[in-house]
């Protein structure tokens, strides 16, 4: 399973996101690696990959980190929903 898993700096390389910015979001329980090294380095999985798409987008068009936060780890919120509605947030 390690051998799947991507370390920070490879995340970095494949979407330019700052070291910063993914050790901000594991802080705040936004995006939290898969696994860890046993030095304690973060792991990431193909779908933390996904997820961390998910909240550059949502960045992007405008929407803020806590309500990204709500956005991704609530089963019952409506993306499409939220998508149309955008000038509401």
């Amino acid at each position: 399973m390690k051998s799947q898993l991507k370390t920070v700096n490879e995340i970095v390389k494949l979407t330019g996101i700052t070291v910063r910015a993914l050790h901000y979001y594991d802080e705040i329980n936004l995006l939290k690696p898969s696994d860890n090294t046993e030095a304690g380095y973060r792991l990431y999985s193909n779908e933390d990959i996904e997820t961390l798409h998910q909240i550059m987008f949502l960045k992007e068009i405008g929407f803020e980190l806590k309500q990204i936060k709500d956005i991704i780890h609530n089963p019952e919120f409506d993306k499409t929903e939220a998508l149309k509605n955008i000038k509401k947030y």
